[in-house]
């Protein structure tokens, strides 16, 4: 027998692994998962605001691709008579937004899709519990059922259809259900599990399996074909070949469409892992060299017939006041310590970063982007100040054709020649 355990531990033959990681479900003759959260379930999570459970666009559009896969294997191994094990625990939602769409994911994506856990079960509903009142008893599963493990979520008795209930609380609330499908089962379990029972689930698996292995086919048996099974192999050789080619161009499709959203960095990141290295492609882009760590003190040194300066990128949730200055002047004094030449320095900001575009700086208040002082000071010392916002629309007005080199050597000048805040748009 073999079991894919995720988050679960204590089951014999169980082998434990994570979504992102594990074999396809069709490896295995059973798969036992219990989906507390979406951590446990994928081993890691992208937030970009985690105490709003909103996740970065590429990993929740990741994570929505990997669900898809894993719905279709989870069919696969039901089809063929595997069986797959869920706790039912309250429903988690994680959100994110694909092109301004919000989207979410939950904790049971990866097996039901919302219609049919909506169209069947009428939702798993929140609610903590350890009644068990009413239960199968001629179900391979009332052996576990019976150690009445407790429960955070079930399901109206009322409003769910096509599956069979295994137990029950107060004759409203199924806490244990199963469905058959092809000739295989899932199977939904209260959400307590005790390790030290490992070995009796693994029993009740077994035993809803048939309690026998399939014989794996011999060698000699492999070259037999059955009569029209030849014409069958063509047409899903064929129709393989097709599916390669389609994914290989989906694949190429989605490189292409994560390096366009990358850009939207610019309107809402912050810190060196993903603003940083945004900001020195969209200088490129615009026709300067750019190198990304010249000192290790700066952000970036760019390069253009104007002249060289060093980069300072500064992301925040508030105003952008004069103290993130003392990084880029000090990088600046050192830039000419070492190579005995004057330099010229850049801060690139992306102001109140959680805050819609419209709402930058926030309505009502007295708040600015940047500090008055910066601004002055940026002025005294010819330093530049760019949103970058502003970087955006020119990387959109490049991106679109609308953007002429003349117009691109004019926007370099303004800014090596600039100082204080320049308007790009």
């Amino acid at each position: 027998m073999k079991i894919l355990t995720i988050n679960v531990r204590g089951i014999p033959s169980g082998s434990s692994s994570e979504l992102f990681s594990a074999n396809v479900f069709q490896d295995y003759d059973a798969v036992v998962v219990d989906p507390e959260d979406l951590y446990d379930l994928f081993g890691r999570i992208d937030y970009y605001n985690r105490n709003k459970n909103i996740l970065t666009p590429e990993f929740g559009r990741s994570l929505f691709v990997w669900n898809i896969k894993r719905q279709i294997q989870a069919t696969g191994l039901l089809q063929r008579g595997g069986v797959v094990v869920c706790f039912m625990e309250p429903v988690v939602y994680c959100h994110y937004y694909d092109e301004n769409e919000e989207q979410n994911v939950t904790n049971y994506d990866w097996l039901l899709s919302r219609k049919t856990i909506n169209d069947e079960l009428g939702g798993i509903i929140f609610g903590s519990g350890q009644t068990i009142d009413n239960m199968d008893s001629s179900h391979h599963f009332s052996e576990y059922l019976s150690t009445k493990p407790s429960w955070l979520a079930y399901v109206d008795i009322d409003v769910c259809k096509g599956w069979k209930i295994l137990a029950s609380a107060y004759g409203t609330h199924a806490v244990a259900l199963t469905k058959r499908v092809g000739l295989g089962h899932i199977v939904l379990l209260p959400s307590y599990y005790d390790h030290q029972n490992g070995e009796l689930l693994e029993r009740c698996i077994v035993k809803l399996r048939g309690d026998k292995e399939i014989t794996p086919q011999p060698s000699w048996a492999k070259a037999i074909l059955v009569p029209g099974q030849e014409e069958l192999i063509s047409k899903i050789t064929q129709i393989n070949e097709k599916v390669s080619t389609l994914e290989k161009e989906r694949e190429t499709l989605i490189d292409a469409d994560d390096k366009l959203e990358r850009w939207k960095y610019l309107l809402y990141e912050k810190g060196k892992q993903h603003l940083e290295p945004v900001v020195r492609d969209a200088l490129a882009l615009l026709g300067c060299s750019v190198e990304s760590e010249p000192d290790k003190g700066s952000d970036g040194a760019v390069t253009c017939d104007d002249g060289t300066a060093l980069l300072e990128v500064v992301g925040s949730k508030s105003t952008i006041k004069i103290e993130k200055l003392d990084q880029l002047m000090r990088n600046i004094g050192n830039f000419f310590e070492t190579k005995r030449s004057k330099v010229k320095g850049i801060l690139v900001g992306n102001p109140f970063c959680d805050e819609p575009l419209d709402n930058r700086p926030p309505k009502d208040t007295q708040k600015q982007l940047f500090g008055t002082e910066l601004i002055e000071s940026a002025e005294q010392l010819s330093i530049a100040v760019l949103l970058t916002t502003d970087l955006y629309e020119v990387v959109s007005r490049i991106l679109r054709g609308e953007l002429s080199e003349k117009e691109r050597q004019s926007l370099r000048e303004r800014i090596f020649n600039g100082k204080g805040l320049l308007r790009l748009v």
